[in-house]
């Protein structure tokens, strides 16, 4: 009798340590370099882009989009083209799944072109923009975004008053122009387009560099990163570019607006130790709090996205160069590692996770179902930092204080 109390008390302590694990479902193959996922509104599609692998390390980044069921099946070519170029971790469809968006350098210069989902009806939409491809590489969600209405985009535009800047230096007591600045390096300014192409209005106007702007909610104001202070940091303004208010300053990035607008999701680089956190706050600025606690060297913890509710953030968490996915509460409670993959993005439905999974210079794209329980890599818990050894897990912990347990039950039970 007394053993078999043991063992049930063996079970339910062990199983109450094991999260709800996830089946993992890798949607793609790595023959090409898939990747760049996106939810349609009501989650049962994705879209994504695929690239011949010489395109990408030529730099030219020319893309094919395509669209396929939640599941990976029924996949459709929407477009293609020559000078089609992605738009890298930037959202191409509009909110209403109408529309997509993409950079073409058809005219010699990077532009933003428009085009119905279909792939029919390309239109160009900025002129002059210049939109570099390092504004639209590996720095995360930082070049253009959809409003919630899908009515109008904002974008950031290297097209700044700087192409005559040069750098001096004085021989013989006179400065002489040494090498133009324009040439290697460009202020960048947020700017807003109405989906038809007009009204383009730029809404900042520093020397500084301004990036990563994204929508609220309600559409009414926009949170952006910029560097004005000398310090980097994390802004917000009207959407008509008013009311500038500074939130953050230091080293922030990859924001992220909860569904309600009440709090901001960011992360925080700490430059010294190569780490990064991640934090969130009141819309005010107010109430700032760290939710990861990260103090390993060359550790990052980075891509926050809110669950449809607001109740929980996926992230990115790991050394540099990998990419572990983490779940956690809003507040920061109960964080659990579910898979591998790169810029985690929640369904509409809240009840999967799309992700990149990379493999060298190939990508491929999978869903994590979090209603299914996946028994070929049990979850752990983090606490302070996500655990980088087996011997440091939780589960691995677990494991071992209940086998202890057991074994002094075992010689209390040979005593008696």
């Amino acid at each position: 009798m007394k053993t078999k109390l043991l063992l049930i008390f063996f079970l339910c302590f062990f199983s109450a340590n094991i999260v709800n694990a996830s089946e993992i479902l890798q949607l793609t193959d790595e023959t090409e370099s898939i990747g760049y996922p996106q939810w349609s509104t009501d989650g049962d599609k994705i879209i994504y882009t695929s690239s011949d692998l010489e395109n990408i390390t030529s730099g030219d980044w020319v893309v094919d989009f395509w669209m396929m069921d939640a599941d990976g099946s029924n996949k459709i070519q929407l477009a293609s083209g020559d000078s089609m170029l992605g738009l890298g971790y930037n959202s191409p469809l509009s909110p209403d799944g109408t529309k997509l968006l993409f950079v073409s350098n058809a005219t010699g210069n990077h532009e933003l072109w428009i085009m119905d989902i279909d792939g029919s009806d390309k239109r160009q939409l900025t002129y002059g923009a210049h939109l570099e491809n390092n504004l639209l590489g590996l720095a995360g969600r930082w070049g253009i975004s959809w409003s919630p209405g899908s009515s109008q985009i904002v974008y950031v535009s290297a097209s700044s008053e700087n192409r005559n800047v040069w750098e001096t230096v004085e021989i013989n007591g006179k400065k002489e122009q040494m090498f133009n600045i324009s040439k290697v390096s460009k202020d960048y300014d947020i700017w807003i387009v109405d989906h038809d192409g007009s009204n383009n209005l730029k809404l900042t106007t520093s020397r500084k560099d301004n990036i990563g702007a994204t929508w609220r909610s309600d559409g009414e104001k926009i949170a952006f990163v910029s560097n004005e202070s000398g310090n980097g940091g994390i802004w917000i303004m009207n959407k008509d570019g008013s009311d500038k208010i500074q939130l953050v300053d230091g080293s922030a990035y990859n924001i992220d607006w909860s569904p309600d607008g009440t709090k901001i999701v960011y992360v925080k680089g700490d430059h010294e130790n190569y780490t990064s956190s991640i934090w969130v706050m009141d819309t005010d600025g107010s109430n700032k709090k760290p939710l990861t606690n990260n103090s390993k060297y060359f550790v990052s913890q980075s891509y926050p996205d809110w669950s449809p509710d607001g109740s929980k953030i996926v992230f990115n968490s790991g050394n540099i160069g990998e990419y572990e996915i983490w779940i956690m509460n809003s507040d920061g409670t109960d964080q659990i590692r579910i898979d591998e993959g790169l810029m985690p993005q929640w369904s509409p439905k809240g009840d999967k996770i799309v992700t990149m999974a990379i493999n060298g210079d190939k990508m491929a794209i999978s869903v994590i179902n979090l209603d299914v329980e996946l028994t070929s890599a049990p979850s752990t818990t983090m606490k302070s930092e996500p655990a980088s050894t087996p011997e440091d897990t939780p589960g691995f912990s677990t494991f071992i204080a209940v086998l202890s347990m057991f074994m002094i039950f075992r010689n209390m039970k040979k005593r008696i």
